[in-house]
């Protein structure tokens, strides 16, 4: 295809020199789109209750820099929900019109802006989690209120230009996804394994240290079992190694094959074609990650849990109480 007749992403949004080819291909089809509403849903909701968790914060445990790190990319997460899979799959039911490309066009905007922004954020947390595992003493200087408020800025910002990219019309819709997947996709999946590797390797290292330390007993200076020892070693590993499998492995799971097939896509445009429905659900998996992020980053943690339930509780409480002052008699 000749430069000139490449369709550019903005011209697929707002219907310009479409008399050759219409985006309408690119509407999910509607199996495709009803998993998009069902994964709205789940979206929506895993992240607000991680939002209205650390803001309502009702024991006081939750306000630290991780943490709004972590609700910063529940907000990301909602951008997937609403619009991005709330009108993806809005689309997939509809009857194309030409009307319809702004929909689309603010659909894949989102998409791509909550990706690169939640995929930053990831980027951020794993390097929080590095400085706190390699410089224990120092990290108080550096993990500091200003830092985070930076951090977020520049993660929006950066999202914002990303995002932007299509605006200025300056790539055709596969090139963007190339750059995107390119420039954010894989370097945020190489850098997370980098780290988290790191991590598991300090720590593993720090859990033998202390074990050993604490396998002659104060008291009366026998040995403990070496056995005991052993599996108290591989049971600290084994959890260790399940959080960094959780946040690799998730994040890569659900969006490296998104990555592979937009090269593959790039690189040779007859694949699209061939593909099918195929393409659709592979793009579809990479927004599985936004529903999956509050369980792996947030809820599975006790403090969260307990925190939910006090909110809930709160209201179930005040429920009961406006209950029973309606139908109390008056006196």
């Amino acid at each position: 295809m000749d430069r000139d007749k490449e369709l550019t992403f903005m011209e697929a949004a707002i219907g310009r020199n479409t008399s050759h080819i219409s985006c309408a291909v690119d509407f999910l089809p509607p199996e495709v789109g009803i998993a998009s509403f069902v994964m709205c849903f789940f979206t929506v909701f895993g992240n607000l209750l991680v939002v209205i968790a650390i803001v309502k914060d009702p024991y006081k445990e939750l306000k630290t820099i991780p943490n709004y790190l972590i609700m910063n990319l529940a907000v990301c997460d909602l951008i997937v929900g609403i619009p991005s899979e709330f009108l993806l799959g809005l689309l997939s039911l509809l009857d194309y019109s030409e009307k319809l490309k702004y929909l689309y066009f603010v659909a894949y905007t989102s998409l791509y802006f909550s990706m690169v922004a939640s995929s930053l954020t990831i980027l951020t947390l794993a390097f929080e989690r590095y400085v706190m595992v390699e410089a224990p003493f120092r990290s108080k200087d550096f993990l500091i209120y200003s830092h985070l408020k930076l951090s977020i800025v520049y993660i929006w910002l950066l999202s914002a230009c990303a995002a932007g990219l299509s605006l200025l019309n300056i790539c055709n819709e596969r090139e963007y996804r190339f750059i995107i997947t390119n420039a954010i996709g894989f370097p945020t999946v190489i850098f997370m394994f980098l780290i988290y590797s790191r991590v598991f390797y300090v720590v593993r290292k720090f859990i033998r240290q202390d074990l050993n330390n604490r396998s002659v007993s104060p008291r009366d200076g026998l040995l403990a079992s070496d056995n005991s020892l052993t599996e108290s070693i591989r049971r600290r590993e084994r959890e260790i190694a399940m959080s960094v499998f959780l946040f690799v492995g998730a994040f890569a799971l659900c969006w490296v094959p998104c990555f592979v097939m937009e090269n593959v896509i790039y690189l040779k445009e007859e694949t699209r074609e061939k593909l099918g429905q195929t393409a659709d659900w592979v793009r579809c998996s990479g927004m599985v990650s936004s529903l999956l992020n509050p369980a792996i980053y947030a809820l599975r943690y006790d403090k969260f849990r307990k925190a939910v339930r006090g909110i809930f509780r709160r209201r179930t409480n005040r429920f009961t109480m406006l209950s029973e002052d309606f139908v109390r008699p008056a006196v």
